[in-house]
């Protein structure tokens, strides 16, 4: 239970991030009434962050419209001309002309929009909020590309509360290098896991199951195979992205946001297509 002193305070934070949010939608839109509402939730599913932002912008019902039909010139008996009548008057599907957020289907419906922001109320900026909302908001900055560097960021930190991080001081020591080998072997686990959850269609484990994940099936001759197959194409992969000059290394393999360097601007052409 919060005290108080603690309920003001929460209204007052709810309040500040509810401006950052409207602060990205087109002033028409909020006056017709969209609305924003923003919450402190928490989570105890295993993996969550133990209190998050839930951000709800709920977009107001578009006017309802009848359309009429025209009638035949003839009807075959009174069923065809009871029907009928019932069918004169149907109801449209309420839209807005055009999306009150640009190129925003739940804006054109009336419908909602949501999103998650993985800190407490009290800590939410408004980088926070742009970086929870796509770029069809004013200053959004979440694409799939943003997505990805994120998931893979808190991975590797992760990795590195749990094993041990780099350290300049033992970089050439026995424990540097111990480290390094324990952060090896769990991005090599990793990877086998994400190529099997992709597989499973993105379906993860149970919390903590072991059995059935991170296998390679080194057994089965055609897996041995496929699998010799796939290295030599990632290793293909990898060398010409590294032969194509600056590109960032990190992405390096099937998907690669790559993006042009100052020799592909003059030419007019991007490698990797």
């Amino acid at each position: 239970m919060f005290t108080a002193n603690e309920n003001i305070l929460l209204r007052q934070h709810k309040r500040r991030v509810i401006e950052y949010v409207e602060s990205t939608i087109p002033e028409d839109a909020l006056d017709l009434g969209t609305a924003v509402m923003a919450m402190q939730v928490s989570c105890r599913q295993p993996g969550c962050v133990p209190l998050e932002t839930a951000i709800t912008i709920v977009f107001p019902k578009p006017p309802r419209k009848m359309k009429k039909k025209k009638r035949n010139a003839t009807l075959n008996n009174a069923d065809d001309k009871e029907n009928k009548e019932e069918k004169d008057n149907e109801e449209e599907v309420p839209t807005f002309p055009k999306p009150l957020v640009p190129n925003l289907e739940e804006s054109r419906i009336g419908g909602n929009f949501k999103t998650r922001i993985l800190k407490p109320l009290a800590e939410v900026t408004k980088d926070d909020v742009l970086d929870a909302l796509p770029p069809n908001f004013a200053g959004g900055r979440r694409t799939v590309e943003s997505l990805c560097i994120k998931a893979r960021d808190m991975v590797f930190a992760q990795i590195g509360q749990l094993v041990g991080s780099n350290d300049e001081e033992l970089k050439d020591t026995e424990e540097g290098k111990r480290l390094v080998e324990g952060r090896r072997l769990v991005a090599e686990y990793l990877k086998v896991c994400l190529e099997e959850y992709v597989e499973r269609g993105c379906v993860p484990p149970e919390w903590g199951e072991k059995d059935g994940w991170g296998s390679n099936n080194d057994d089965d001759d055609d897996n041995a195979n496929q699998s010799e197959d796939t290295s030599d194409n990632a290793a293909a992969t990898k060398t010409d992205v590294l032969k194509s000059g600056d590109i960032k290394k990190w992405g390096e393999g099937n998907i690669v946001f790559k993006r042009p360097t100052e020799d592909d601007a003059g030419n007019g052409e991007m490698d990797g297509k």
